[in-house]
């Protein structure tokens, strides 16, 4: 049985790890993050390392998909990272919802 993604987005949030401030966000914070932001809103999400670009200098990332109906659960995730983190921004795209099959 599949499941129903007719009111799913799939949406990636970009998630630097730098800190502009100094430093960087460790695997301990990034996992405290995920425990007590993602676990407690969604059952399932993807998390990927990639390598960005912002201000012309390479940045490593985390991306975060997450195939979901509720968008204002997606835009609390990142208004917390980009606070806990003093970001500048998080990157959002927003994309088909995923099949499940």
């Amino acid at each position: 049985m599949s499941k129903d993604t007719t009111n799913m987005q799939t949406y990636q949030l970009f998630c630097g790890r730098d800190i502009p401030t100094g430093g960087v966000v460790t695997d301990e914070m990034f996992n405290s993050f995920i425990k007590d932001e993602l676990d407690t809103l969604f059952d399932g999400y993807t998390i990927s390392n990639v390598l960005g670009m912002w201000k012309g200098v390479p940045e490593i990332t985390n991306c975060i998909s997450i195939c979901t109906d509720r968008q204002d659960d997606v835009l609390k995730v990142a208004a917390a990272y980009k606070q806990l983190f003093a970001q500048d921004s998080v990157a959002i795209q927003t994309l088909a919802p995923m099949a499940f099959v």
